[in-house]
């Protein structure tokens, strides 16, 4: 396939309805990023958000843009490698590619940006966020040389309270106070509850 001619820029708010064009394309909505599907309430939900990244002033947002349309995006915050290691890394958490656009060279243009980022900060590392997966993006980090880091794991609270035996917590805690309550009535006699 050809290259693309793309050009790619900070995010503006005129992109918007592209970004969210964009991110239905692709199949955000089996959960690969949050472990749950996106809720699909239209492009409602999509619009705000992508209105509050740009809004917060916190999280760089590139586009990738080709003929005034938009066909790839790259979100990036600042963090650390850990909550102990506190080594600055620029965090990209997605890196979206329409369908269409793929094996074109859009995704090395949007990563070579956010290097040219990280230069500006003054941040030496990049940490990739990939669905686990999705072999072909686990596939394309590591063609780059991003080596693996961690495996982030995801659960429900109510399925890992059932895995650990909490589910019933709340009930057995309210069993074994009533038969506490009923032992002490228990242990005082007839007459000592007569006479008090």
């Amino acid at each position: 396939m050809s290259r693309a001619n793309v050009r790619v820029r900070p995010a503006a708010a005129e992109d918007i309805p592209g970004l969210v064009d964009l991110t239905r394309s692709v199949d955000l909505y089996s959960g690969q990023f949050s472990g749950r599907p996106i809720v699909d309430d239209g492009t409602e939900h999509l619009t705000r958000r992508f209105a509050e990244i740009l809004a917060e002033g916190v999280r760089t947002l590139l586009v990738a843009v080709d003929d005034s349309l938009v066909v790839g995006l790259l979100v990036a915050r600042p963090d650390t490698v850990g909550a102990i290691d506190l080594t600055p890394v620029l965090h990209v958490s997605h890196l979206l590619v329409t369908p269409s656009h793929r094996r074109r060279g859009v995704g090395r243009a949007l990563l070579a940006a956010v290097v040219h980022v990280a230069e500006e900060r003054g941040v030496d590392r990049l940490v990739a966020t990939v669905a686990s997966g999705s072999r072909e993006g686990n596939r394309y980090l590591a063609r780059l040389g991003f080596a693996p880091l961690v495996v982030h794991r995801v659960a429900s609270v109510s399925g890992l309270r059932r895995s650990l035996g909490l589910a019933d917590l709340p009930e057995r805690m309210a069993v074994l106070r009533r038969a506490r309550l009923l032992r002490g009535q228990r242990s005082v006699s007839p007459r000592a509850a007569r006479r008090a």
